[in-house]
């Protein structure tokens, strides 16, 4: 065992190498072209914010702002900022890729398979994993699983309410964590953990609100009252609609200094659906959530209730609500991908069919693959907002629909794998 112990180590030593030495790169390009970076573009400005006494309005949750000030308490040089920040981001890589070998080792799979896909999984999304912030929110939701796991309730639900007091993604999995808890009348963990996610999000927000209550409130409001986001599932529709003489739309370019701003789409038909779009994702998830207590309602009922089959569903089913929380909301962000990594990871730990899970992983690659691409062509090559081409948003509306196929893909196959385990094992009932 400590030979093993040793070699996990040594693993994951190696792969922190690779990830350092990708920063390292990265570092060395943004320095060399002089490229303003969104780090210090978007997140030092609300840094000095915070060292001058001040609680900036921002678009981000209040806990955002630890992770966006602790690089500023070290230098107030911009490109010292984004060292200290890629330093940070590091740090996380490491958190998440220890958390992620603890998970394997509980799925009885291979600690090393397992750091290998989240380290690579990364490095694909890696400009945007080093300038951005979302890594952070990322690990905490992985360590928020991980402990929900492992049944260790109350750190899973406090963790959950700092990730999501970081950015709002994750209190989408409140109800993935309440559900099973409910299905096995363990109302004391239901009740304590929802008291806990709850009181955590207030012991952060209060401070916000006594100092600073402008800050909190333009949060909420930048996040319900914009126009669709040119990335959503919506916009790239409509710009394919516009692209056919279907439908009128006109792209609003980001606004360097406004708050939530973005390239948006807008025009008679995403204007009318964008107030609408809040509900129907909410409406998805509702469905996610229906199809998770359905599944493990339907476990017992096949004679199929083991430890892993519930795994999987857990697994699966807060893939599907981060899914959702993306491809039917008013944004779609290149980034939000990132979210998705460590679950991928965890699914690909399932005891799936082997053909399943390569598939799955095709379809995962080809979803980062084409964000990349849409980063590379609309941002970098066309510049973003009106410089956005057809042939940029066709790229769009082909990560988003891979993402829908996919998203179809996870509901699918934990019941089909279910349902071949109980054809498999109904033969040998019958035999005996």
């Amino acid at each position: 065992m400590k030979i093993m112990g040793d070699s996990v180590r040594r693993h994951q030593l190696i792969l922190g190498g690779i990830f350092a030495a990708a920063s390292a790169v990265f570092l060395f390009v943004v320095y060399q072209t002089g490229i303003e970076s969104e780090v210090v573009r978007g997140y030092l400005p609300y840094a000095n914010e915070v060292m001058n006494g001040n609680i900036p309005n921002m678009e981000y949750p209040p806990f955002a702002l630890a992770f966006i000030t602790i690089p500023r308490l070290f230098t107030s040089d911009p490109f010292g900022y984004e060292i200290a920040f890629v330093v940070q981001v590091f740090i996380f890589f490491m958190i998440g890729l220890y958390v992620i070998a603890k998970l394997a080792k509980r799925y009885r799979q291979s600690q090393h398979l397992a750091m290998i896909l989240y380290t690579v999984l990364m490095l694909l999304m890696f400009q945007l994993v080093a300038d951005r912030y979302d890594i952070f929110p990322t690990v905490l939701t992985l360590i928020s699983f991980y402990f929900f796991v492992t049944k260790k309730y109350t750190w899973a639900f406090v963790f959950l309410s700092i990730a999501t007091m970081t950015k709002l993604y994750p209190a989408v999995l409140f109800p993935i964590f309440l559900i099973p808890l409910i299905f096995n009348r363990d109302w004391k963990n239901a009740l304590k953990g929802s008291g806990l996610f709850v009181l955590t999000a207030l012991a952060i927000a209060v401070p916000f609100f006594i100092f600073g209550p402008d800050a909190l409130f333009s949060f909420l409001s930048a996040n319900v009252d914009r126009p669709l986001q040119i990335e959503s599932t919506a916009a790239s529709i409509f710009s394919f609609m516009h692209m056919l003489g279907l439908a009128d739309v006109t792209i609003i370019p980001f606004e360097p200094g406004v708050m939530g701003s973005s390239d948006n789409l807008v025009g008679p038909l995403p204007d009318a659906v964008a107030p609408f779009m809040n509900y129907i994702m909410i409406a998805a998830l509702i469905v996610v959530y229906i199809l998770y207590a359905y599944g493990l309602r339907s476990l017992p009922k096949y004679g199929q209730d083991s430890e892993d089959n519930r795994t999987i569903l857990l697994g699966a089913s807060a893939l599907l609500a981060l899914m959702a929380f993306m491809i039917f909301g008013k944004v779609f962000s290149s980034q939000y991908l990132i979210w998705i990594i460590p679950f991928i990871v965890i699914l690909l730990m399932s005891h799936f069919d082997p053909i399943y899970k390569r598939y799955f992983l095709i379809l995962s690659i080809a979803a980062i693959l084409l964000t990349q691409l849409n980063f590379a062509v609309n941002l970098g090559i066309s510049g973003g907002g009106t410089g956005i081409t057809d042939a940029g948003m066709l790229i769009v509306l082909a990560r988003n629909i891979v993402m829908m196929i996919l998203f179809v893909y996870v509901i699918w196959f934990p019941r089909d794998y279910i349902k071949k385990k109980l054809d498999r094992a109904q033969p040998a009932e019958a035999e005996e």
